[in-house]
């Protein structure tokens, strides 16, 4: 199988889109394929700018996120190979993660009435404090402190894959000392349900909040239903900034006292009281893993998706691929192969993988396979 630094020295010759994956109101992912000139290939998303988008500061974030992505090399976070301009339309070429987001997983137990598995949980949340570990004390080539604040931490923000990888994605709201956009200081980011009290009360806020909004991950999956929900937004927000967090023993009896203690450190009101540090949150972590009697690790979350991902084919058909888009997108990307192979443009960055740091990793493809459309 060939190692994606060893592909992606070079730019492919061709994408050739294969199926859209997902389709929101401002942009769309696909996935795709990168076809090389030794007849190799590796199937990578693609996520597109809708060209009917004429918001600037959407388009500039969202130029800002590549940007920032190019930057991040960690195996628990979505890597983005490369980004640039093509025509009126922003397109960003990232690491496929063939799976599902934790979101997709948690609203099926959820509906099922079920709790997640306690290893699985414990795992997820372990390689999403290694993820935050490593963006707040992230730096750039020249040493310099990268400032990085996600801000968005949220199952659906977590990609979990069929080879067991967990991954963080979409820094479309993180605060980067790399941004060109300078961002409204009084706008509120984030999914509402997953904010921490001092975003909420505007009391000034660090890289906390993203400890805290693990920790509603975490509760949340297992105690099977939603931490911070009310019947209105409003209703959400005052939940939110009284932050008062039910015992998840009470919720669910099986989780064990050390794993308790974790929560009430992780959503506690005050940042002060909090982990300080992704590293301190996976250290705790390590202790309760290792009570667990026999090995806890990336088989856990593969388990759990391969059994997702079947029962999502039996309940639900795939969607076929939209011919007239599928065409047009291939257009712009042949622009953009053809651009890359000229150089880099639209202000991104040259790629260059050579110290990608591998773990475990979704997508790789050793020969080109059929259409999924």
């Amino acid at each position: 199988m060939a190692r994606i630094s060893s592909q992606l020295r070079r730019a492919p010759t061709r994408y050739r889109p294969i199926s859209r994956i997902a389709t929101g109101g401002m942009a769309e992912v696909w996935r795709a394929e990168a076809q090389f000139e030794d007849g190799s290939s590796h199937q990578v998303a693609i996520k597109r700018v809708l060209p009917q988008i004429g918001d600037q500061a959407f388009q500039a974030m969202f130029q800002d996120e590549a940007r920032l992505g190019m930057l991040l090399r960690h195996r628990n976070i979505v890597r983005v190979y490369d980004a640039r301009t093509i025509g009126e339309t922003f397109i960003m070429v990232m690491e496929l993660v063939d799976g599902d987001s934790l979101k997709g997983l948690v609203n099926r137990a959820h509906a099922r009435q079920a709790k997640f598995p306690l290893a699985a949980a414990l795992h997820i949340t372990r390689e999403l404090a290694h993820a935050l570990a490593y963006v707040h004390t992230a730096i750039d080539g020249e040493g310099q402190h990268l400032g990085i604040i996600h801000r968005d931490v949220s199952p659906h923000n977590i990609l979990l894959g069929r080879d067991g990888a967990v991954k963080l994605t979409d820094f479309g709201l993180a605060d980067a000392e790399v941004h060109d956009y300078e961002r409204d200081p009084g706008q509120v980011g984030g999914k509402l349900g997953y904010l921490a009290p001092e975003v909420i009360k505007r009391t000034g806020s660090d890289h906390r909040i993203d400890l805290f909004a693990a920790g509603i991950v975490l509760w949340e999956m297992l105690a099977g239903r939603r931490l911070f929900r009310g019947e209105t937004d409003a209703d959400t927000v005052r939940l939110l900034a009284r932050c008062v967090v039910p015992d998840i023993r009470k919720v669910n009896p099986q989780v064990p006292a050390g794993v308790a203690a974790i929560l009430d450190e992780l959503l506690a009101p005050f940042p002060d009281a909090r982990f300080g540090s992704g590293h301190a949150l996976a250290d705790a972590l390590d202790v309760q893993i290792e009570a667990i009697d026999r090995e806890v690790g990336s088989r856990d979350v593969s388990l759990l998706v391969g059994l997702h991902l079947a029962q999502v084919r039996r309940e639900k058909p795939r969607e076929e691929r939209p011919f007239a888009m599928a065409e047009l997108l291939e257009q712009e990307l042949a622009q953009f192969a053809e651009a890359a192979n000229g150089g880099p443009a639209g202000g991104a960055a040259p790629l260059d993988p050579a110290d990608f740091d591998f773990g475990i990793h979704s997508g790789v493809r050793p020969r080109p396979e059929p259409d999924e459309g």
